[in-house]
């Protein structure tokens, strides 16, 4: 459901004669999908201690894990772990643990890593990936607390990639030959599969069976997406810190791995059209953190591009409204909550705010037939109820009363 930001008027305009045109509200919904998944407060239930390991069984036990030094951009954590009996064993990683280090620097290992153990007890060296994305990254070394996770958003994603990499790669296996002792995709098919293929990495694991593996970018973004609410804008930045890249060559890269994280968070149906501009939500998004800033010309241009997108976005014209009113172009803002007030999903509070408009441009009777919609809609509407009456106290505007139904006279019967 979308609420509604009241932004009063009052500081910005005097008292008239009429008991204060200042008392017009204007308002912006809220935020559409914010986040892409629910971002967990700090030691909340979200997070939960691990239980102890039993000192019977036959699992594999990890029994400490500390940070490791990162490779190719990746962090790793070192994990010790211990096996009863004789190896060889096969550990895979699954999704859901959490290795928390100073200052709540979350980690998460990147599923199907899979490590074969021999001795009772080892040492592996893990991928792992941060849950936000300006967390400092602990010294190599230190110990790390294991933790699992309940975020609904962070378990999405990350069992997600473990059905792509794992029951897809099945599927996919199909369009991949070896040429030169390199796994590669040879088709000259073009679908999802195909695609979702050529952007895996294709290579024997440690038991020499095929599989494909997901950028790790992807899964970055998209776990970030879940926690921190991360857009495309926030990833070039992201980019530039952490790859030391320029604009241009990190705008470029945001764009290249854009794809494959609406991919992941569309297959996880999580809320995927807010991260790009190729998208509707995105650009009312921006216009809406614009407004809730003041930055009234990059909230009229975003909630603009948003309806390039989507013309039937009753949210994003009716904020476009909202802001054109703001900027006190109050004949674009009629104009804006007219065509609000036409589309699909639209509520009272459009045609109120076309007949704030309308008085703003001092047409009163033409905002006291607005108002009556508005009440027409919601006969709850206070504001509209109020500005009615400033505005046609006279009733004017009013209906006229229905028509008196004629009294049938009783005929009696004519005499032979």
């Amino acid at each position: 459901m979308l609420g509604a930001l009241l932004v009063l008027l009052g500081a910005a305009y005097a008292q008239d004669e009429e008991g204060g045109i200042s008392g017009l509200v204007d308002r912006v919904s809220e935020r559409l999908d914010a986040e892409l998944g629910d971002r967990a407060p700090e030691d909340d239930d979200r997070l939960r201690e691990i239980e102890p390991a039993r000192a019977d069984g036959d699992r594999a036990t990890i029994m400490a894990a500390a940070m490791d030094a990162p490779a190719e951009g990746v962090d790793r954590i070192k994990l010790t772990v211990t096996m009863p009996g004789s190896g060889p064993r096969l550990l895979l990683v699954d999704a859901g643990a959490v290795f928390r280090g100073p200052g709540s620097a979350d980690y998460v290992l990147c599923p199907n890593q899979k490590f074969l153990l021999e001795a009772a007890s080892t040492d592996v060296v893990a991928e792992a990936l941060p849950l936000r994305g300006d967390q400092e990254p602990p010294a190599p070394g230190t110990p790390l607390k294991a933790l699992k996770s309940n975020d609904p958003g962070v378990i999405a994603v990350l069992r997600t990639v473990q059905r792509l990499e794992a029951e897809d790669t099945l599927r996919l296996a199909r369009y991949i030959s070896e040429k030169d002792g390199e796994p590669k995709v040879d088709t000259f098919l073009d679908n999802q599969d195909v695609r979702l293929a050529r952007r895996m990495s294709w290579s024997r694991n440690v038991v020499g069976k095929l599989e494909g593996r997901l950028p790790r970018d992807d899964i970055r973004f998209a776990l970030l997406a879940v926690t921190d609410g991360y857009t495309i804008t926030q990833t070039v930045d992201w980019l530039r810190l952490h790859r030391k890249l320029e604009m241009q060559p990190a705008i470029d890269l945001a764009w290249e791995i854009v794809p494959g994280i609406e991919y992941l968070l569309e297959r996880a149906t999580l809320r995927h059209r807010t991260f790009s501009p190729r998208h509707a939500e995105y650009h009312f998004n921006q216009g809406v953190a614009a407004f809730t800033r003041n930055d009234l010309d990059a909230a009229q241009k975003a909630f603009e591009a948003a309806l390039e997108k989507q013309a039937g976005m009753v949210e994003a014209q009716y904020n476009l409204g909202v802001v054109l009113y703001r900027k006190g172009d109050y004949e674009g803002a009629k104009g804006a909550f007219l065509v609000a007030s036409g589309m699909d999903g639209a509520t009272a509070d459009a045609a109120y705010n076309r007949g704030a408009a309308d008085f703003r441009l001092g047409d009163k009777l033409a905002a006291a037939r607005a108002f009556r919609k508005a009440l027409e809609l919601n006969d709850k509407h206070t504001e509209a109820a109020t500005w009615l009456e400033k505005a046609d106290p006279e009733g004017q505007t009013a209906p006229p009363p229905p028509p008196t139904k004629k009294s049938k006279r009783s005929r009696g019967r004519k005499s032979k």
